[in-house]
Order: C-alpha cells, then sequence, then structure tokens
C-alpha cells in the first residue's frame, strides 16, 4: 500500500503485511508478505538489494514486476544506449547459471516472488504454531490486481488492495464460493460468519458521486471515436496500468489492433490476458489507434507545437491526430458531456480532445455496497489522505456504520485544535485529480477543466461535514469552507475558481503510480497509527484486545468498543500533501493543469 498505512501495512490480527516491503522495524514483526498489484505505490522496498523475504502474488503480477522498467531506462534502451533492458526488480529472481555441459550452478540463484492461482484456497504456516488459509480473488483495477481472503484462528479478514467494485463486480461476490459463508445472513447461525474485518481501497471514499461503469464509459467513447473521419488518427493516453478496457472496447468495435510501445507490448504478451496479446501490436503503419510512449510517440501521433499554443493537430505524417484522455467524472456529467460532444461532431465541429470517464478505483457509493454485502465487524482504510491529518479516518466509522455488522457498536468523535486550520487551509487551496495531472494533447486541460471532477480538497471536505455534522464536530470543516461566523479570525475560501498548476521535473516514481507524496502518508499514519502497530511502545496491544490502551499523546483510538476519540497534544506538523506525477513528465516536460 502507498506508504503510511494504517498499522504498518500489517492485516491484524495476522502478522501478515500487504503491499508495502520497507523497514520491518517494528513489533510485531510480519510474518508473511503479500503483493496485490504492481503499482508504483504499492512496492515500496521491493527495489532494495537487501530485501530477501518471499511475496506472495498473482501470476500476472510476477511477469509485470520482473519486466518492470523505469521510463528513464527504456528511453536509453530505445536510443540504444543500454545493449540490453534494464528491469527494476530483476534481482527478485536470480536463475541459476547453466554450464556448457548442461548443469545448474545454484549458488546465488533465488525466487522471492511465489505465485498461486486465483480462486484456490492455499494453507500457509506464519510459524510453528500457526497457519492460515490465503485465497487471492480477481479485484478489478488493473492486470495482475487481488484482493486477498485471509483466514485462520482468529478469523477471517478480507484484504481488497486496490478495486473497482462495480454492479457486475458486486454480484459475482455474492456468486463467489470463497466468500459467501461471509456474506451478511439475517439470521443467526452456525453456517455464515462476520468478517473480522475489511481492509478497504478508500482512495476515493471521500467521493459522493455515482460514475459510470467502466462498460457505460466505453460504450459511449466508442460512439464519439465513431462520428470522426476515418482519416482521423488517435494517441489514447493509457498512462498507467488499469485502462486496458478502453483499449479492448475501441479494438472490438473498429476490429483493428492498437499500436504500444516495446515495453507495453512485453508485458501484454505475458499476461494471461489473450484478447490483450491480440489486440496489441508494434507496428505502427497498421492501425490509426496508438497508445504508445506518451512523451516518445510514434511519428503517426506525434505532434509538435510551440509551448502555449494548441493550433496544431497535424502529426509528422501529415495526420490529424485527436487524444483520449482518461478523467473521473460523475454520470450526470458524463451524459451531459457526451450528448454535446456526440451533437459538436454531427455538426462538423473540430474536437481534438476526447475524454473518457473510467474509473479504477469506487467512491463512496459502490464502497457501501460492498461493504453491505458482508458487514463486517470493522472497516480499516487502506489510503489515508495526509493532508486531512486524520479527519479521514475519524470519519470511517461514521460513513460505514450503517453497513457494519449489529455486533459492531461504535461511536466515534472528533476534537482537533486550531493549530492545524492553516495546515489544512493550505491544502483546501492545492492538490487535483492525478489524472488530471497525466492529460496528454494540446488544450486538454481545458477540457477537461469543464467536464471532470477534478478532486479538489474542498469537495472531500464538503463529504466529511457531512459525516461529522451529526456528531457535532463539524465546525473545524466550517472555518475551512468560509461558512463559520464573520466574526472568527480564520481565513475564508470562497468558490472554485480555476488556479493553474505548475508542476516543476523532479526524479522519483515512474508513471504507474495513482497516490500521493509516500512521505506524507508515512507522516500521517505514524502519527495515527503508530502505537496500535507497536512502532513505539512495544508494549501496546493490539487493536482487536478489548483492554487495549493506546498511546493518547497524539491520538486515542479505542478500538475494542469501536470509539474513535482524537486528542491533539503535542506539536506534530505535516507538510502539505502533492500528487504524484509520472516520472516521464517529471524528468522531460513542465505544464500547466487547470483545476477547479
Amino acid at each position: 500500500m502507498p506508504t503510511g498505512t494504517p498499522y504498518n501495512a500489517l492485516v491484524l490480527p495476522y502478522r501478515i503485511r500487504v503491499d508495502d516491503f520497507g523497514s520491518t522495524d517494528f513489533t510485531p514483526t510480519p510474518l508473511l508478505h503479500l503483493l496485490s498489484h504492481t503499482h508504483t505505490d504499492h512496492l515500496n522496498g521491493l527495489s532494495a538489494r537487501s530485501f530477501g523475504y518471499t511475496v506472495y502474488c498473482s501470476k500476472d503480477a510476477k511477469e509485470m514486476l520482473l519486466r518492470h522498467e523505469v521510463y528513464s531506462e527504456r528511453e536509453n534502451r530505445e536510443m540504444d544506449l543500454r545493449v540490453q533492458n534494464v528491469r527494476t526488480y530483476a534481482h527478485l529472481k536470480m536463475d541459476p547459471l547453466v554450464h556448457s555441459d548442461g548443469s545448474k550452478y545454484y549458488t546465488g540463484s533465488r525466487d522471492l516472488l511465489k505465485t498461486l492461482p486465483l480462486d484456490h484456497p492455499t494453507e500457509i504456516e506464519l510459524s510453528g504454531n500457526e497457519t492460515v488459509t490465503l485465497t487471492l480473488l480477481d479485484a478489478n483495477h488493473c492486470p495482475g490486481a487481488v484482493m486477498f481472503l485471509v483466514e485462520g484462528s482468529r478469523g477471517a479478514v478480507l484484504h481488497t488492495g486496490d478495486f473497482r467494485a462495480e454492479p457486475w463486480f458486486l454480484e459475482s461476490i455474492t456468486r463467489n464460493p470463497f466468500l459467501q459463508p461471509y456474506l451478511y445472513a439475517r439470521r443467526n447461525g452456525r453456517i455464515n460468519m462476520p468478517l473480522e474485518a475489511i481492509y478497504l481501497d478508500t482512495a476515493c471514499v471521500l467521493s459522493s458521486a455515482d460514475v459510470p461503469t467502466k462498460a457505460s464509459a466505453t460504450k459511449g467513447l466508442v460512439e464519439m471515436l465513431e462520428l470522426f473521419p476515418e482519416s482521423v488518427y488517435f494517441f489514447i493516453n493509457s498512462w498507467t496500468w488499469g485502462y486496458e478496457d478502453v483499449l479492448k472496447a475501441i479494438a472490438l468495435a473498429f476490429q483493428t489492433e492498437i499500436h504500444v510501445d516495446r515495453y507495453k507490448h512485453s508485458i501484454y504478451q505475458n499476461v494471461h490476458d489473450r484478447y490483450l496479446q491480440r489486440i496489441t501490436t508494434l507496428d505502427a503503419s497498421s492501425t490509426r489507434f496508438h497508445a504508445c510512449e506518451r512523451f516518445s510517440r510514434c511519428q503517426y501521433v506525434l505532434v509538435e507545437n510551440e509551448r502555449g499554443l494548441f493550433t496544431n493537430a497535424t502529426s509528422a505524417t501529415g495526420k490529424r491526430v485527436v487524444y483520449v484522455n482518461p478523467v473521473t467524472m460523475d454520470i450526470e456529467s458524463w451524459n451531459t458531456y457526451l450528448l454535446q460532444t456526440k451533437e459538436q461532431l454531427r455538426k462538423g465541429e473540430t474536437i481534438n480532445n476526447i475524454l473518457v470517464p473510467l474509473s479504477r478505483h469506487s467512491p463512496l457509493p459502490e464502497l457501501k455496497a460492498f461493504v453491505s454485502l458482508f458487514r463486517p465487524k470493522r472497516i480499516v482504510p487502506n489510503t489515508l489522505d495526509p493532508r486531512l491529518h486524520g479527519l479521514d479516518w475519524a470519519c470511517i466509522d461514521e460513513m460505514f456504520s450503517e453497513c457494519l455488522h449489529p455486533s459492531s457498536k461504535m461511536s466515534s468523535s472528533v476534537d482537533i485544535y486550531n493549530k492545524h486550520l492553516t495546515a489544512l487551509a493550505d491544502s483546501v487551496k492545492k492538490d487535483c485529480d492525478v489524472a488530471l495531472k497525466n492529460l496528454v494533447g494540446e488544450g486538454a486541460e481545458i477540457v477537461a477543466a469543464k467536464w471532470a471532477d477534478d478532486g479538489k480538497l474542498e469537495k472531500k471536505l464538503e463529504v466529511l461535514r457531512s459525516f461529522l455534522a451529526p456528531k457535532g464536530s463539524s465546525s473545524l470543516v466550517d472555518k475551512l469552507l468560509g461558512k463559520h461566523e464573520p466574526s472568527e479570525p480564520e481565513p475564508k475560501f470562497k468558490g472554485r475558481g480555476k488556479e493553474p498548476m505548475r508542476r516543476n521535473p523532479s526524479n522519483g516514481e515512474d508513471t504507474d503510480t495513482d497516490t500521493d507524496s509516500e512521505a506524507d502518508y508515512g507522516r500521517t499514519a505514524h502519527f495515527l497509527f503508530a502505537s496500535q502497530a507497536g512502532s513505539e511502545d512495544k508494549e501496546n496491544s493490539m487493536w482487536w484486545d478489548p483492554s487495549s490502551q493506546p498511546d493518547s499523546q497524539d491520538i486515542l483510538f479505542r478500538s475494542g468498543r469501536r470509539k474513535c476519540a482524537w486528542v491533539v497534544a503535542n506539536e506534530t506538523r505535516f507538510l502539505d500533501g502533492e500528487r504524484n506525477v509520472g516520472a516521464e513528465e517529471r524528468t522531460r516536460h513542465k505544464w500547466t493543469a487547470h483545476s477547479k
């Protein structure tokens, strides 16, 4: 998980760690490591040559991880500055040396990535006296992404990793024989039992809007693309893993292959999805549809423009290029945008940027529908927004109060001192959806600013306020939103004016990440969860112990009784969060993204 996940990414009450492979200098130390998928923010620590633990994952995740290349090395390879591909995680699997006579020399060889098939329960020994049964389940997020069902003597826990719980996905859950024993039953009995906890993908928990299904989004996209002349070429900005549904929909509708770069091709040809293998090609001249390296596009979709000018839409080969950018958009906005754009195209108006609202994470309505299927005893967030300084965690119980098991008695309250108002107020003016920061195409920012959900923190605070208000704890949010009394001195923020956001290039992550700053996540989670996970006080009990007394110097969570009280009593400070941007953008470009 993104660095800073609650409880050091442990799936309590088991000593199992998911998607964080950094320092284990805390108590209790993990006995088992799991990898849900290969987005960069879930790989913390795996690039260290000193890492030496076995990691369980899906077969596709292993293939993608071992073939992973950062953009700078991909570019060096294409420019013949490297004689071979430099793979980031190749040290996790070292094959034995083979002598000329066929004998193998195993010294120094290893394979730390152990794959498990989906929907196949596997018994794994944690220690001499404890075993668990681990089942991998499809997560509907990106190739190789899985959820983990952990069953053992301390109860069953479901870790979603990153996932999208669309209606069809929920239907499949109810028919899955490995999850059916944990579906909520109105009658008490011995057949079904509640999950002890769901570790939930909360990346979009503060988005309360209904978003289009992937099928609806791709269907509408195809309808728009069909209205363009057949001479038009398209660049599909699939800047991270998870937008493969767009490629498949286009290939199906137009019965054509999609041109991809060498790196994408090597991944798609080695995952189990046979349709992806069939529809992708390295032959740029064979198709009008291209999803190649976005900052090293092939000549058919490479458009040269002076900075700040969007007049040229013709490629080096004389082809008109239209850009397809994935964004976040609610259903109402999508229906309006689709209707208006199709009408403009029918009238012959020139449109060079098309949006497709393909969401890879579930917003709050989908999350509540998913949790309601199980009604677990507890919800633990996989992701916290560091700029909210714990407000989102404090609201989680209230958000899902109607979705938990009847035996889960809880009462959440929040108290925060005004010293955090300045940091929160500064954060309100910043941030937008990471997809908007990865737009490609001349004028794409202008189109996205009009139609897409910008993911601004102000909107998240509005959602938080609706859950804090019943508890009488919404005054902080009121102040941040400018709804407090005029006599109070705190700054007011009015409107949603468009503010350009400039990105400066820096070195670091690759493109396949969609989360906030890892350092900020780390500070937030340490502040909120250090005592529960044992990294500060090794004598502290875990959250499942009703008699546990977590450290109240920073934050007090009475988890055993399902009570959450925030007490801030020191001078701990946080830095404002900043969205990650792909290494391609940071190493090659400075550009402006307009946000609401």
